[in-house]
């Protein structure tokens, strides 16, 4: 697999893991985290994975409980791919460090 197909396919894997993930939480996160990309970063769901610090940014604006709630679930939906380095990285830059009231 050449190195194009390799991040075609973590940036699959990962907007999978976030859609998922605001949908189980509801429509109506799904649509706030969504405009909120939009509105903000000019950016989708799908430009996360090059992106990840508009995600992480995205969610400290959102209550803390439901931020925790997104970056656990989708990091539980990719934790078997933990091992490939593009995927941690993901994973580590939308982890809330601190989170803005």
């Amino acid at each position: 697999m050449s190195l194009l197909e390799k991040k075609d396919t973590y940036n699959v894997l990962t907007t999978w893991a976030i859609e998922k993930t605001l949908l189980d939480l509801g429509k109506p996160t799904y649509d706030k985290v969504v405009d909120m990309l939009k509105n903000e970063y000019r950016c989708y769901l799908t430009d996360c994975y090059e992106h990840p610090e508009y995600l992480n940014a995205v969610l400290k604006k959102l209550p803390a409980d439901s931020s925790l709630a997104i970056v656990v679930s989708i990091t539980n939906k990719l934790k078997e791919f933990l091992h490939k380095e593009a995927i941690r990285r993901f994973l580590e830059a939308i982890i809330p460090i601190e989170h803005e009231v």
